[in-house]
């Protein structure tokens, strides 16, 4: 028998309406691996809600990540989501340097449907840009990738950003493939896009060192919800700690997304209150075929 694996979730806690921590510790959890988080927020409720309270944990998280390198801790993973502000950045960048054995995955959260998220300081995609560069896997959606490249406007203000490489429209795979590209070159050593309307199918697309554009397809859910996101990133997490080969690792966090939307969809909750994710838990505890594993 061996000891858990260790992952330091550096992502915020909201109370209401699933995402963040609430979605990234039940789900590592469940798949094998310890989940110690370092708060970098806490929110009544996500930022989707229409009005919510919050407080910054800044100075708290770079207290919490200096008490724990004092007291010799080492981690199997690093894994960040939110980060309130941009010296949120700095002092996780500082804790990648101080944990060089971790592997480092960096879900870059600033916004979605072409909207920056309205909570985020307008310098916020430019911090990401540098938090990637020490990344080993990121794994931005379609506006995230955009704001990471350049393709929206930093300045503009959080409203409709019509015109970008976010609309709505269908991607050829040379397009998807120069925007996975554009990402490789901030610096991790891979790259994923969630969530991309190709020609003739819905995918998530990497690219690794080996510089080919990889995808994993599936069927569109008719409906969204809010933490979708992490939740792919904390079961990829849960996955790549399981050691699971990559392309494994993608195929099980894209088909357990979908199946956990699917419930939800069928319990006929609301949607802000994010998937009914306690009910599809089980699934992840299911033996890993040999096949998936890396060698």
């Amino acid at each position: 028998m061996t000891a858990a694996k260790t992952v330091a979730a550096l992502h915020d806690l909201s109370g209401v309406g699933r995402c963040a921590l609430t979605v990234a510790i039940p789900v590592i959890s469940a798949m094998g691996a310890q989940v110690i988080p370092a708060p970098t927020a806490v929110l009544s409720a996500h930022t989707a809600f229409p009005d919510f309270v919050g407080l910054d944990l800044t100075d708290y998280l770079e207290k919490c990540l200096e008490k724990w390198c004092e007291m010799g801790l080492s981690f199997d993973c690093i894994y960040t989501g939110y980060m309130a502000t941009v010296r949120q950045e700095e002092i996780a960048r500082r804790f990648f340097d101080a944990q060089p054995g971790a592997v480092k995955v960096v879900d870059p959260v600033l916004g979605d449907d072409g909207v920056m998220y309205r909570a985020l300081p307008k310098d916020m995609p430019q911090a990401m840009r540098r938090l990637c560069r020490g990344a080993d896997v990121i794994t931005p959606n379609l506006t995230e990738a955009a704001l990471l490249t350049g393709g929206i406007c930093e300045s503009a203000a959080p409203d409709a950003l019509p015109g970008t490489k976010t609309d709505s429209r269908t991607y050829t795979a040379a397009e998807l493939e120069n925007l996975l590209t554009e990402l490789m070159e901030l610096g991790p050593k891979t790259a994923l896009i969630t969530g991309v309307p190709l020609e003739g199918a819905h995918v998530n697309a990497w690219m690794g060192g080996d510089g080919r554009m990889h995808a994993v397809d599936y069927v569109p859910v008719p409906a969204s919800f809010p933490g979708t996101g992490d939740l792919f990133a904390s079961v990829l997490t849960g996955a790549l700690m399981r050691d699971m080969d990559f392309e494994a690792a993608v195929r099980l966090a894209t088909a357990y997304v979908r199946q956990t939307m699917l419930h939800t969809v069928e319990c006929g909750t609301e949607p802000v209150y994010g998937v009914q994710l306690e009910q599809t838990l089980p699934s992840l505890l299911q033996p890993i075929p040999k096949e998936a594993l890396s060698e």
